[in-house]
């Protein structure tokens, strides 16, 4: 019977990868070779259980290990490593695996081991059911006040011409980084604090249906930088797609990144995170505001 959990295989050995994929045929699973490719199917697809090579050809199975605690903290990670090393292994746990195999595999036994995984990760998500009451945070008006109020103002309000500047050149590094169709800055207000590149009628559609989607209420994709401060979401067009972070507690901002749907987001994700970690930091040199005198 087939069961629904989705698992990704990420291995550079082809027989290897075949006979995984092969193993756990009852799952559904989506292969990978390299970080890379394993990256943009991370950033996509959420998944119950990762099973990734320690060596790949571009990066390392640790470094895929390190994303993923970020990006998809509920995936469970087991790691396969060519022979058995105390040391390699002391390091997996360390960057939060769940498990630790060696070559040559025994297909029986990794198959337990899977479905040993898999039913723990069902036993936390049905503990997290149970104690996860349900709260709601009524909307509050956006008025005059919200904008005079210095703890609430835009972010368009309180930058100076040296912030803009430094922003607009983080913008177009972040440009000719990702070949990106454009990147812009905005604020909780829909100001265009930054942009860089060109908006066509089509592109300005999607980055407002975008922008319109309370970001905050989704699971973050990113948390790699501060899982308080910045959420990541990315859509997937057959045209172009749209990268957003939105980030910032005093004055929350969202970064926006379009691309033509030949341009890997992996790449996008990784460039956009560094972006938004400098922009992050000019932000950290605006004085913070004062709260009003009560009346």
């Amino acid at each position: 019977m087939a069961r629904s959990e989705r698992i990704l295989v990420v291995a550079k050995d082809d027989d290897l990868r075949a006979q995984i994929v092969d193993t756990l045929q009852q799952y559904h699973t989506v292969e990978a070779t390299t970080f890379e490719e394993a990256l943009s199917e991370i950033l996509l697809t959420e998944f119950d259980l990762i099973l990734t090579e320690a060596e790949l050809p571009d990066l390392s199975g640790m470094d895929l290990l390190a994303v993923v605690g970020g990006l998809r903290p509920s995936a469970r990670v087991i790691v396969i490593d060519d022979d058995l090393s105390a040391k390699s292994a002391v390091a997996v746990f360390r960057l939060g695996a769940v498990d630790y195999l060696y070559k040559p595999l025994n297909m029986s036994f990794l198959l337990m081991q899977v479905e040993r995984q898999l039913e723990i990760k069902r036993a936390l998500a049905h503990r997290e059911e149970e104690a996860a009451a349900p709260k709601k945070t009524p909307a509050l008006p956006r008025d005059r006040a919200k904008r005079l109020d210095p703890r609430t103002r835009p972010a368009a309000l309180v930058l100076n011409r040296q912030h803009f500047q430094r922003v607009n050149a983080e913008l177009n590094k972040l440009l000719q980084h990702v070949r990106a169709i454009f990147a812009g800055l905005i604020d909780s207000d829909g100001n265009m604090v930054g942009a860089a590149g060109t908006l066509d009628d089509y592109d300005l559609q999607i980055l407002t249906r975008a922008l319109s989607i309370d970001h905050s209420a989704q699971q973050s994709l990113a948390d790699l930088l501060d899982e308080a401060k910045f959420h990541s979401t990315y859509f997937e067009g057959d045209k172009n797609g749209v990268y957003i972070i939105e980030f910032g507690t005093t004055f929350t901002v969202s970064l926006a990144v379009i691309c033509g749907a030949d341009v890997k987001p992996g790449m996008v994700w990784l460039y956009s995170k560094r972006t938004a970690e400098a922009i992050h930091e000019i932000f950290k040199g605006i004085p913070q505001p004062r709260t009003l005198p009560k009346l």
